[in-house]
């Protein structure tokens, strides 16, 4: 073929795949120039949409602020907060470091040791601790504080502060007075006077906590008494209530009528704790003449009929008690003991799954739950319960012991000796005397487990705010230490 004719078949022939990567590339530039006007014409929309979707947004916003506001009200309302303002305080004071702020703060530190550890006896759950951020929105000057103290006073549930002045008597010693005086609340205009002398201040602060206690949550006060005496290990004959018992007569004399059932269930709870049983039966049905609907009572009854082996009114009493609408996690986790007691294992399972629904950082309802799972062969389960309690409490012996047994039945012997060595290190009485000897032969120390090593200061440390409130647990000690054997799952 000719030169020629080559160069007449190049257009038709040989150049036209030149032609389609043209035609390609015209197609490519078309649809990028289309993507890109897609691109801005999204942008657009997108910077202009605002502006258009703005009046019907607004409102939405708006009311999902307002509801968020209303149930912060709502639930600062219904809470109930023991606070104790900056310290009226001397400058000797002053210079020694206990300032007006810092004496605040070791004083509610001191009375948030006393909330903790009282454990033992039901008591009543005035106060608590959630201390809520001042919340401005707009309006005349209208703030989350100012709107909960208005509801709070028009519906007669004031904020219950603890106001502590104190003076110096004698200018050539270390010797103070500190008056003490309670305002709002069931116990409003309670007052009295703490003496000092002497330089170690700690102890004045703990005297001053102890009396605010006294004036301001008496029946908190007699269930952390009752827990000290606890701990001495008395026998039934030597434990000295009096005190206690003092404490209680004095709430049942005051004209504060709904403390009153809890001072009653505490007494009564002291009967059931010496094994008088009978006596403590007799005073709670006099006392449910009066507070028909009482949950404490009814738990306190049913302990009391249960320690007298009549297990079925004792579960009446406690299913009437888990139903009162003043019912407390305690009235579930008592029932759940007791129906474990009875062998009746899948209700007392419920009961507990109902209790830590409650209150799922109840360390006693965790470790009774604990112990019913052990018992119905879930032993996993159990583990994960006891592990959340000494997260919680890393001192609670009886949670470690109840760990070895779930990891006794497990087939894990070793394992189950390290825990048993962490709840001798913290109470040997929690242990037989062949849990003990595993403890002492297991060859490791408590602190080589990861729950020692990561237990953290137990020691109380001042909050941050003076003007802060604590936690008052409604909670009962477990059924064990409370009521003796009698209440433990069979």
């Amino acid at each position: 073929m000719s030169s020629v004719h080559s160069q007449r078949r190049s257009p038709n022939g040989y150049n036209r795949p030149f032609m389609r990567a043209n035609a390609a590339n015209r197609r490519h530039r078309h649809h990028s120039s289309g993507f890109v006007l897609f691109g801005l014409h999204t942008a657009r929309e997108i910077g202009c949409g605002p502006k258009r979707l703005w009046p019907y947004v607004l409102p939405w916003v708006f009311a999902i602020l307002a509801m968020g506001f209303f149930c912060l009200v709502v639930r600062g309302v219904l809470t109930r907060q023991l606070l104790v303002p900056p310290v009226e305080s001397p400058q000797t004071l002053s210079e020694r470091g206990y300032t007006s702020n810092f004496l605040a703060e070791r004083i509610m530190s001191a009375m948030k040791e006393i909330g903790q550890d009282a454990e033992s006896i039901s008591h009543d759950t005035m106060t608590d601790n959630d201390a809520q951020p001042d919340i401005q929105i707009p309006g005349q000057e209208m703030s989350y504080a100012s709107t909960v103290r208005f509801l709070k006073g028009v519906l007669n549930r004031t904020d219950v502060a603890v106001h502590v002045g104190i003076t110096k008597t004698n200018d050539s010693a270390d010797s103070y007075v500190a008056h003490v005086q309670i305002e709002g609340g069931p116990f409003n205009a309670r007052e009295s006077s703490v003496p000092f002398e002497g330089r170690d201040l700690e102890n004045f602060v703990r005297d001053i906590a102890v009396m605010a206690m006294r004036l301001a949550e008496p029946n908190i006060l007699a269930s952390h008494l009752f827990t000290q005496v606890q701990k001495t290990k008395c026998s039934l004959a030597q434990c000295d209530y009096h005190e206690i018992v003092g404490i209680y007569d004095e709430v049942l004399a005051l004209p504060a009528s709904e403390q009153a059932e809890w001072a009653l269930a505490g007494k009564a709870w002291l009967l059931n704790s010496q094994r008088r049983s009978k006596e403590a039966e007799q005073q709670i049905r006099e006392a449910l003449t009066q507070h028909k609907h009482s949950a404490v009572l009814r738990a306190s009854l049913g302990i009391a009929l249960e320690q007298q082996n009549s297990i079925d009114d004792a579960l009446k009493e406690l299913r009437a008690g888990a139903n009162e609408k003043s019912r407390t996690v305690e009235n579930l986790r008592l029932l759940g003991d007791v129906l474990l007691h009875a062998k009746h294992d899948r209700e007392a399972l419920e009961a507990f799954r109902k209790a830590a629904d409650l209150k799922p950082d109840s360390v006693d309802t965790l470790h009774d739950w604990a112990e019913a799972l052990i018992k119905t062969g879930h032993d996993d389960e159990a583990i994960d319960k006891l592990s959340h309690a000494v997260a919680l409490r890393p001192d609670h012996a009886p949670s470690y012991v109840e760990w070895g047994h779930a990891l006794e039945h497990k087939g894990a012997p070793r394992e189950a000796a390290r825990k048993y060595a962490q709840a001798l290190q913290f109470d040997a009485s929690t242990l037989s005397a062949r849990e003990r000897e595993l403890a002492r032969s297991a060859g490791v120390s408590p602190d080589a487990d990861d729950t020692a090593t990561s237990m953290p200061d137990l020691r109380v440390k001042p909050v941050s705010n003076p003007m802060t409130s604590y936690p008052l647990r409604a909670s009962l000690d477990t059924v064990r230490d409370s009521v003796g054997h009698a209440m433990q799952a069979a």
